[in-house]
């Protein structure tokens, strides 16, 4: 197994799932909540690749292929983490954005 192209799938489709859950933010605080719940959608769908070669990983160590912990690893992993983390967040917080525009409605 490759673990470095392993690991920049990670870096790669964690990144970009982190970068459209805050434009999916960014939209919901401009109040254009359908776009932003269809941009959540888009990052949850580009984070599960990310999970996906994650599991690469860890299916190859289950059958016995020890991976090399380098730099690289550690970071696509810190990658991966953080995209999750932001992702469940701004799902709460878009919820919020929504419940206080529709407390400023009635």
């Amino acid at each position: 197994m490759d673990y470095e192209t392993v690991a920049m799938e990670l870096i790669t489709y964690s990144g970009n799932a982190r970068s459209m859950a805050f434009n999916a933010l960014e939209k919901a605080k401009e109040g254009h909540y359908e776009e932003a719940e269809q941009m959540l959608a888009d990052s949850k769908k580009e984070n599960t690749k990310a999970h996906n070669a994650q599991s690469e990983l860890l299916f190859a160590e289950a059958n016995g292929e020890k991976a090399e912990m380098g730099i690289l690893l550690v970071h696509a992993q810190d990658h991966l983490m953080t995209s999750m983390l932001a992702i469940e967040l701004i799902q709460e917080l878009i919820v919020l954005h929504k419940e206080k525009a529709n407390k400023g409605e009635k």
